[in-house]
């Protein structure tokens, strides 16, 4: 990845600038290993032109036009504090992170320092990949960087004790509710309901008597939200191995496709698909959140940290009554990135400076979530960021619509689809959460990695015609948790269980 030329002409301005106020003279200004080490003494220079420059990955789905002006006013800033470091903001298209991120990461040439492991990989794979470093030498230097964090969070940016990754800051627990349009729970007599509890049956029966007088709606667009069903699947997707009740007061893995709860749902699920609950052609069906926002489905489950974040995450164009399913609760799947040093960095060093300024320092923080503002952002009376006047998220120069993917959204402003108590409710929701046993763990698949292939093939067969009730649930079962036997899905269990009790005695 190429310096940015326009970070070099700015530190020389600058320079220039102080030496004419009798500031020490200009250094030679040509690129060399300066960028990229400090000085023998291990001390940083005092002239910004020999600062290390440090590659970060930016989120994109487009070409994002403010790149350039987004990171000069970083490095004004940086200079400005004499943070003793540049930035070099590198865009990453979220189509091809895959290819992008993998090639930048092996490259030693022009390395990418700074990356986030969400949507790419995991903590675990970037470890195995040796594609991260780790942050253990940091730990008494940015002390107070980890002290923020609660100790569960912290661990599950760790593997076998050893702390790789900065955790992106999040609510960290949610709770799920069944979303159903206001109006239509006005006709049902239920809208002062809004907030209770109700449990599944419940749930079935406004979802009836809903569709008796409202048929042109679906009211459900998801069957498969881990919460509802009440398990902790220990990040895997296929639910190869859980623990029961999230992982609140349970330490057992057991194989969640032959409980009696799996079957009772699949039999749930048949209920609700013959009643025309669900959305047309189910299989076929990317079943998202758009469906309720584009008349299709008029109800949906949702999981989110506030009663509030929920309203706004779904939509402000219809109003809604929240019936609450589950409590809120911190899994081992609650943490959904973590910022790393990659393994081909030059200067780890420096790039940990970085990445703690971009963690506790509003103005890099805002720089590089929201841009530069009166150009990619305002913010209104209540203190909300909006995109500029015609401009909205297919427009905009600087992709300011995802601040959960940098290290501390909450420094930043909430955004125009958000509500204004949207970072202090997150921050506050772990206060109120109940945490699972699992929280931090991490599970190594090495040992059963071919087992682990073989029963993923088959839950991709099996699971998804039987979570939206497609199929005779006795017969279907039997042979879908017969053929994960044979698959070797017991290996796999007793693999976890070896690892999770190892992880629970090192607590």
């Amino acid at each position: 990845m190429k310096k940015r030329v326009v970070s070099i002409l700015l530190v020389a301005a600058l320079t220039l600038s102080l030496a004419a106020c009798g500031s020490k003279g200009q250094a030679d200004n040509s690129v060399t290993e300066a960028d990229t080490e400090t000085s023998a003494s291990g001390e940083v220079s005092s002239d910004p032109l020999d600062w290390p420059v440090i590659t970060v990955q930016a989120l994109t789905s487009s070409e994002m036009p403010a790149e350039a002006e987004i990171e000069q006013k970083l490095n004004e800033y940086l200079i400005s504090i004499d943070a003793g470091v540049q930035a070099d903001i590198v865009q990453i298209n979220f189509g091809d992170m895959s290819t992008q991120l993998t090639l930048a990461l092996s490259d030693n040439t022009n390395p990418l320092d700074l990356f986030c492991w969400r949507f790419y990989s995991t903590i675990d794979g970037c470890v195995k990949n040796e594609q991260c470093i780790s942050l253990d030498p940091y730990l008494e230097e940015y002390k107070d960087l980890w002290e923020s964090y609660p100790d569960k969070v912290l661990k599950t940016q760790q593997i076998d004790g050893v702390q790789y990754a900065v955790p992106a800051v999040d609510s960290y627990a949610t709770y799920e509710v069944y979303m159903l349009r206001k109006e239509i729970a006005e006709d049902l007599g239920i809208a002062d309901r809004d907030g209770e509890e109700i449990t599944l049956d419940e749930m079935t029966k406004i979802m009836k008597d809903a569709k008796a007088i409202h048929p042109e709606y679906a009211y459900m667009i998801n069957t498969n939200d881990e919460p509802v069903l009440g398990i902790d699947s220990l990040g895997n997707a296929d639910w190869l191995g859980v623990l029961m009740n999230r992982g609140i007061d349970t330490t057992e893995i057991v194989n969640y496709y032959e409980t009696e709860e799996f079957k009772d749902f699949c039999y749930r699920m048949k209920d609700w698909n013959e009643a025309g609950l669900l959305c047309d052609d189910p299989l076929n069906n990317n079943m998202t959140i758009e469906q309720y926002n584009n008349d299709v489905a008029a109800g949906c489950y949702v999981g989110g940290y506030s009663a509030d974040y929920i309203k706004a995450l779904v939509s402000y164009t219809y109003d809604n009554v929240q019936f609450k399913l589950t409590d809120l609760v911190g899994t081992s799947a609650s943490v959904l990135g973590g910022w790393c040093i990659s393994s081909v960095c030059k200067n780890p060093d420096a790039a940990m400076k970085l990445l703690y300024l971009m963690s506790t320092d509003e103005t890099v923080a805002r720089l590089l979530i929201l841009g530069v503002e009166g150009e990619n952002y305002t913010v209104d009376e209540k203190g909300i960021a909006r995109f500029p006047e015609g401009v909205d998220s297919s427009t905009s120069t600087w992709n300011m619509t995802c601040p959960w993917f940098w290290p501390n959204q909450c420094l930043s402003l909430p955004l125009e689809t958000e509500m204004t108590t949207y970072y202090t409710d997150m921050l506050d929701a772990p206060n109120h959460a109940k945490f699972s046993n699992a929280m931090g763990f991490i599970f190594d698949s090495t040992n059963v990695y071919d087992q682990m292939a073989a029963c993923s093939a088959i839950v991709a067969e099996y699971r998804p015609a039987l979570l939206y009730g497609l199929v005779e649930v006795d017969e279907y079962l039997a042979k879908f948790n017969q053929e994960l036997k044979d698959a070797g899905i017991d290996d796999i269990i007793a693999e976890e269980q070896r690892q999770f009790d190892k992880f629970l005695s090192a607590q």
